[in-house]
């Protein structure tokens, strides 16, 4: 028994290990960095000690040159300086601030750093006012769309209302113009047969009489047929008795119209010289 390798399961078990072998790359990867990343924060991180008071570095401090200290103190003293100076003072609560504030003159440095001082405050206090501008602007044109947006909706609104009014209006005349059509031909039918019942009544109130032509009365029915096939279809041949002799009649049909009686008076005269008109009823 021949052994064949299936290429999709060589492929997926090849795909499979490459998975697996990429996330363990990427992990143990992530471990070193990791690992590294801390050691070099721990290297350079210094951690002071509960005893640090007793250290070389803390004793060395408190030993610094009086050149160094003197420049930290007038560094202090300078930032303290222009601290009191930028303050507001209201000369009718403080009446000594005029004298407090004549002093900075006698120092041409003091005096340019509160004068800079007051003009980064005073464009400190610029920009914030131009930032409540923009914010107030911009909650202005923000309620301006909302408006619009809720006065766009409220248009749509309105259309579709009237789009469904008008919808509703138009099937109602539709409605009607159907009603009335329907009423003109019940109308129409109802004056139709009353018509008819009309023009029966006044047949029958003239006679009600139906004529037909009777064209010939021969001995044989060959020779009935055959007068019978030359006059068409309003005519036909019947058999009778007539003193005890049999003969065939050929005649019309019956109709009380005088237009088709008129007709088929022409026909009979076509085809032979000589024929009768009968009539039948009252």
């Amino acid at each position: 028994m021949s052994f064949r390798l299936n290429p999709f399961k060589v492929m997926r078990a090849v795909g499979i290990v490459a998975v697996v072998t990429y996330g363990i790359v990427l992990t143990t990867g992530y471990k070193k960095s990791k690992q590294t990343t801390t050691e070099s924060i721990t290297k350079d991180m210094k951690v002071r000690n509960k005893d640090f008071y007793n250290s070389k570095d803390y004793k060395n401090n408190l030993t610094l040159p009086n050149q160094v200290v003197e420049n930290n103190n007038e560094t202090v003293a300078q930032e303290l300086e222009q601290a009191k100076s930028a303050q507001t003072i209201d000369l009718q609560k403080n009446p000594t601030a005029n004298n407090q504030q004549t002093q900075p003159q006698n120092n041409p440095k003091a005096a340019i750093d509160t004068k800079k001082q007051e003009e980064q405050a005073k464009l400190k206090a610029q920009k914030l006012e131009q930032k409540r501008q923009n914010l107030a602007e911009q909650r202005r044109q923000e309620e301006a769309k909302i408006e619009a947006r809720q006065a766009e909706i409220r248009k749509q609104q309105q259309e579709a209302a009237a789009r469904k009014e008008q919808a509703a209006a138009q099937a109602r005349a539709e409605a009607a113009r159907q009603h009335a059509r329907e009423e003109a031909a019940r109308k129409a039918k109802e004056d139709a047969a009353r018509k008819a019942r009309e023009d029966a009544k006044k047949r029958q109130a003239k006679g009600g009489t139906k004529k037909y032509i009777q064209v010939a009365s021969v001995g044989t029915e060959g020779a009935a047929r055959e007068i019978a096939k030359k006059l068409g279809g309003n005519f036909y041949y019947k058999r009778t008795s007539v003193n005890g002799r049999t003969v065939y009649v050929v005649m019309s049909n019956m109709t009380d119209n005088p237009n088709t009686l008129k007709a088929m008076e022409n026909q009979a005269k076509k085809v032979r010289g000589s024929y009768m008109i009968r009539s039948v009823g009252k």
